[in-house]
């Protein structure tokens, strides 16, 4: 019987965190009620408020399901990483989000919301913070990984890692923003990556290896395929 009342609180938790994101997609995040998100998932405003306690957690844990494994490659290394060379890491993180984009319909959804759908005001202020710490972080290990990968490969960046990591964490913004408005019709996956390679050979990456580290990037398993945490710990 605790069996089955978990799996049913999972399964509910579930509905609402898929209401939402149809919910937020059509009407936009400030737009959006805790009601018109219990109407979509056939549940009451009450099984709303025992799993979340406002709208800003719900939008935090919607984020959370769909970033969760992303942030398990990049900041906890997901096994499958640890002890691999600087270069093919790097190149591994952005093959997964951009492949994750392309394939998986939630990640485009959620990556929609947040891009195109919602605005760090009112009771999503917090996000803010949130938001600017995690691309810090993100920033901070592209820094690194470049010095790692520049020693690795026996080369000399041409610009300061710092500066190269802020660079291609825009450029990544630029592409992601603009593939999922729809703007540009470019392939993100093919002709992102192949930016990507061309801003890495630029900072002074050898080319050969910079092609071998998507190309190996390319032949693991995506996103969808990753086991996660998550489950485990929403209940």
């Amino acid at each position: 019987m605790a069996r089955r009342t978990k799996e049913d609180a999972v399964a509910t938790r579930n509905a609402l965190l898929d209401a939402a994101e149809q919910v937020f997609l059509a009407q936009g995040v400030s737009q959006s009620s805790l009601a018109a998100i219990a109407q979509q998932a056939g549940a009451t405003r009450g099984a709303v408020y025992w799993h979340f306690k406002d709208k800003l957690d719900l939008f935090t844990a919607m984020i959370d399901r769909v970033t969760m494994p992303l942030d398990q490659v990049v900041f906890e290394g997901a096994g499958q990483l640890s002890g691999a060379a600087p270069l093919s890491r790097m190149c591994r993180v952005i093959h997964l989000l951009l492949n994750g984009l392309v394939t998986d319909e939630r990640i485009r959804r959620v990556f929609t919301i947040m891009m195109h759908r919602m605005e760090f005001v009112g009771e999503l202020a917090a996000l803010q913070v949130r938001h600017t710490s995690s691309m810090n972080e993100f920033t901070r290990r592209l820094a690194l990984d470049f010095t790692a990968a520049a020693e690795h490969e026996g080369v000399e960046l041409l610009s300061p890692p710092q500066l190269l990591a802020t660079g291609l964490r825009s450029l990544l913004d630029g592409l992601m923003h603009s593939w999922l408005m729809g703007v540009e019709g470019f392939d993100l996956e093919k002709d992102g990556i192949a930016a990507i390679q061309v801003y890495l050979v630029g900072a002074g990456l050898p080319h050969a290896a910079v092609v071998a580290a998507f190309e190996e990037a390319a032949a693991l398993p995506g996103l969808a395929r990753m086991p996660c945490a998550y489950e485990s710990k929403i209940v």
